[in-house]
């Protein structure tokens, strides 16, 4: 990992050297998938299954893009019980969490007559995108489905990429088995993407496109929204660890090497207040990259992104780590929530050493479909509130036009909107009478 020191450079410099601010694609991908998408757009299905075979799949055709309901179930059957208990407690405590984020209606009287507020209403379909090409990922599968459900959508349609004979993650199909997902397709990358913004002859449009994917698949979710809904653009992933003297060295590095093996673009970042620490930290490292499973993937991840930066003490560590605004952000210090009142900008806070960024991945219950790139600065993770949407109620009475309608209309007139004026004058005439005395009826 490289280092820094706040003692050698100010924190703005140190932070855009090590700041997991999205990488932009390079102008030849962007064309690329500009064209994928203009050609599933105009094509439909011949356009989806010739990238399929060119990428994925080489035996894709239209009639099995679909993965079959017997297929869903017959992987659920055959599941390891352990794997399925493991499965169920996460979708369990995934949706216990969010139906605490259930929004409410208002409806109420203003007290100049007039009924105002607003309702919720679910986003009709949605498509999550369930990556597997890295690693089959079933929890985001569940982690953007379960927030949908408890929203109230009511159509859900997953895909995700299939392997070179057409089969999909059995993970991956258990956890739509057991969500009661039955509409999946073996079809990934910014094809699957368009045929979900604009519809094919299998594959019907949705009105909202979430989850992950790789840097292709964010530059087709950018180039469909408006015609859909996305919720963001995600990845690499991130983790930044604020430690103390505190800190259990080998924790703090083996959680620094489970950001880092999610793939060579992943940033790993350590803030810490002594170089002990730091050097401490390292070493461990090197000690667990001689039997990790994915050693080589987490030596290139921090190599390339990962960074240690000794800052004087927690606070500018705090400072620093909101300049960053990452992903996860560990607070492994002595009194982690003394520290949460200063937190600013990070997609999920992960307080004390005993909280290791891997169990908000699988089943704490907040989504980990994450802001990462450092748009924790304006957006959040992914939850209900992105599956419905909110419309404002207005009912108002004579009462209100008589008090508020000449306002109205002279905003109306200052605008140069002469139509707007006379729809409240209009009305002002009908219910108050010309001589601005209330007429008959209409009262709320």
């Amino acid at each position: 990992m490289r280092v820094f020191r706040t003692t050698d450079a100010p924190l703005r410099e140190i932070a855009a050297e090590v700041s997991p601010a999205r990488r932009g694609a390079e102008p030849a991908a962007e064309d690329r998938v500009r064209r994928i998408v203009a050609d599933v757009r105009e094509r439909g299905d011949e356009a989806v299954i010739a990238y399929s075979r060119g990428r994925d799949w080489p035996d894709a055709t239209a009639a099995t893009l679909r993965v079959s309901e017997n297929e869903i179930r017959a992987a659920a059957e055959s599941c390891d019980a352990a794997d399925r208990a493991a499965l169920e407690t996460a979708i369990a405590r995934v949706r216990t969490f969010h139906e605490r984020q259930r929004p409410r209606d208002a409806l109420e009287p203003d007290g100049d007559g007039a009924l105002l507020g607003w309702r919720y209403t679910a986003v009709c379909s949605v498509a999550i995108n369930a990556p597997a090409a890295v690693a089959p990922l079933p929890s985001s599968l569940i982690m953007a489905a379960v927030p949908a459900q408890v929203a109230g959508v009511h159509r859900i349609a997953v895909i995700t990429p299939p392997a070179r004979d057409g089969s999909v993650n059995a993970g991956i199909l258990v956890a739509a088995a057991l969500l009661g997902v039955t509409e999946l397709y073996r079809v990934g990358g910014p094809w699957a993407i368009a045929a979900l913004a604009y519809g094919t002859e299998t594959i019907e449009p949705v009105d909202k496109i979430v989850g992950p994917g790789n840097v292709y698949v964010n530059l087709a979710k950018a180039m469909v929204a408006g015609v859909v809904g996305i919720d963001g653009f995600y990845g690499p992933s991130e983790v930044v660890i604020l430690a103390d003297e505190s800190a259990d060295a080998r924790l703090v590095a083996v959680d620094l090497a489970a950001q880092a093996e999610h793939g060579e673009d992943s940033v790993a970042v350590l803030i810490a207040p002594h170089g002990a620490i730091i050097d401490r930290v390292s070493a461990e490292l090197d000690r667990i990259m001689r039997d990790l499973g994915r050693a080589e993937t987490v030596r290139r991840s921090l190599d390339r992104h990962g960074a240690a930066v000794l800052v004087r003490d927690v606070n500018e560590g705090i400072d620093l780590a909101n300049l960053l605004a990452p992903e996860h952000l560990e607070l492994v210090v002595a009194d982690p929530q003394a520290l949460l009142p200063k937190v600013k900008h990070a997609g999920c806070i992960l307080l004390g050493s005993d909280t290791p960024t891997a169990v908000s991945d699988y089943l704490a219950g907040p989504s980990h479909v994450l802001p990462t790139a450092r748009s924790a600065r304006f957006s959040s993770g992914l939850g209900v509130m992105d599956f419905v949407k909110r419309s404002s109620v207005v009912a108002v009475a004579p009462p209100w036009l008589a008090k508020f309608g000449p306002q109205v209309k002279r905003l109306a007139d200052l605008e140069g909107l002469d139509a707007h004026g006379r729809s409240v004058t209009m009305r002002m005439d009908k219910r108050l009478g010309p001589s601005g005395r209330r007429g008959g009826g209409g009262a709320i």
